[in-house]
């Protein structure tokens, strides 16, 4: 009978911690903020290459005024080597529309419909508040305006 009862109160405990690890969350945990980049579309380097660049930002609370940004693109086209996936130098300009700061950040997107390169990325500091994100190339473009919160 001892080990019975044994087992059940050894159960009973275990019970008791997994309703305590799915209890509500910590005070402390992060709050991220996930907003995805409007694409641009553009012409690419390359021979004949076009497509689009797009990408998503992210703010985190635990991160106050800096704005993580990720590129990524798809093209489709005849690249300068063949077998080299399109590529073309593109800008994120931002400008907080609370404070007036201003700042820009440039890095060559690259892609395919079958082949997905390393995608660029950074931490903007930008401040917080409102910021306004433009994207654009140095190729033809039509540029995309995003706005995003920032802690």
């Amino acid at each position: 009978m001892t080990s019975l009862r044994n087992s059940v109160l050894a159960s009973g405990l275990a019970v008791a911690g997994l309703f305590a690890a799915t209890g509500p969350a910590a005070a402390d945990q992060t709050q991220d903020r996930w907003v995805n980049l409007r694409d641009t579309v553009t012409v690419a380097d390359g021979i004949a290459c076009a497509g689009r660049i797009g990408g998503v930002t992210v703010a985190t609370d635990s991160l106050p005024g800096k704005l993580y940004i990720r590129l990524n693109a798809t093209f489709v086209g005849i690249s300068a080597p063949p077998g080299v996936v399109c590529s073309v130098p593109a800008t994120v300009a931002w400008r907080n529309l609370e404070t007036g700061a201003t700042g820009s950040w440039t890095a060559v997107a690259s892609g395919s419909p079958i082949d997905f390169p390393a995608e660029p990325n950074t931490h903007l500091q930008t401040g917080s508040g409102r910021v306004e994100l433009t994207l654009t190339t140095t190729r033809p473009h039509i540029p995309s305006v995003t706005a995003v919160d920032v802690y």
